[in-house]
Parts: structure tokens; sequence; C-alpha cells
């Protein structure tokens, strides 16, 4: 990580808290906008594209402030309810919790969830329907092989290394912006647990940083 990329990044985050005052436009500005060159540039040596779903029945890892953002994004900037994302994530949820405290001990626990086949919860015909508020996990999942390889279990893909390295500096943003409100928020989770626990408060609202 080059000192110009890492200050450069640091001035976005100011520039979004001075800007912004809740959690997805924030996350926008600091680390989902700069990342898209990178994605683009790193496109056409990678062969993911719509339709290519698998990887959305694996277990989403992300931080607790892109789960809350990515609440933020869906109660603040479209049109679903509380009620909505409570009846659509619940189920995954449960089913996950389920799974999880079969397998407490499971060390491939990871793989043998995917090879069930449950898909994320806001997979739809075969796309994101969260695509502008997806955690940085998902943005830079990918695979420089043929689909079919990505069925397998356990991940031996080919990468772009760029990505991956990409993927490495982001979580250190991440961090930093969950910092500016709450170092609480920097803990990495399982995203659908963790929407669906946010949801079940009865006061949730979205929060202000």
């Amino acid at each position: 990580m080059s000192d110009d990329l890492y200050t450069l990044l640091m001035n976005r985050i100011d520039e979004a808290f001075a800007r912004h005052d809740s959690y997805y436009p924030i996350l926008a500005h600091t680390i989902y906008a700069p990342l898209e060159g990178l994605l683009r540039e790193a496109g056409p040596k990678t062969t993911c594209g719509k339709g290519c779903d698998a990887c959305c029945s694996r277990i989403v890892v992300c931080s607790r402030i892109e789960a809350l953002g990515m609440l933020d994004y869906l109660l603040g900037f479209t049109e679903r309810t509380i009620e909505d994302l409570r009846k659509l994530i619940g189920p995954h949820a449960s089913q996950l919790r389920n799974f999880l405290n079969e397998r407490e001990e499971s060390g491939d626990r990871d793989a043998i969830w995917f090879a069930q086949n449950v898909p994320c919860p806001f997979l739809a015909g075969g796309a994101c329907s969260v695509y502008e508020a997806r955690p940085l996990s998902c943005r830079t999942y990918h695979s420089t092989d043929e689909p079919f390889k990505c069925r397998e279990a356990v991940r031996t893909v080919g990468q772009v290394q760029m990505l991956t390295d990409a993927e490495a500096l982001f979580q250190v943003i991440v961090s930093r912006v969950a910092g500016r409100v709450d170092p609480v928020l920097a803990a990495q989770g399982l995203l659908t647990l963790m929407l669906d626990d946010a949801l079940a408060e009865d006061n949730f609202k979205r929060e202000n940083p």
C-alpha cells in the first residue's frame, strides 16, 4: 500500500463524515466508490457475471458497520420496510443459526453449508438485489476460472492478486471508518445474522454516525 493511496483514502474518510450523516453514504464515499475503479480494471481478467451466482450461497462475512450500512440503504434509499426485511431475512437467519448450532466445532462448516445450496436472501433472478450496498467481501469475491469451478464446496479457483490486495487495503479503511463511530462496529460477523439481530430490535431505526 503506497503512502499516497493511504493518504488519499484517509482524506476521503474526513470528507465523508463532513458531507454525510448516515452509514451507507459514508461507506459508499470511503470504500465502495474508490474500489469501483479497481473492479473495472480487474473485470476483464475474471469470469464473473450476472447469473453466475454460486458464490451467493456461501456464508457472507463482513463488518458490523457494513451490515448497518446495508440496512441504511434498504430503509433509506429503497421502498422496503422493516417488516419486509424481517420476512426476507428471518427465515435465512433462522436456518443459518440452526446449522451453526449443530456444527459448532466443525472446521469445514462453511463448505457443508455451501453444499446445501441455500442462496442469500437478497439473490433474485440470478442477480444481487442489494448490489449497490453489497459488502466488501462480496465486491472483491471473484474467479478467473470457468463458472462451474465456483460450485465446488472448497474454493480453489484462480484469483487476481490486485483484488486480493485491494480487499486487505479496504478492510483497513472499513476499520478506520468504524472507529470514527464506535470501534465495536469494526467487528466481523455473519451478515445475515447481524441484519436479523438489528431488525429484531423494536426500536431499530437508521442511526446517525
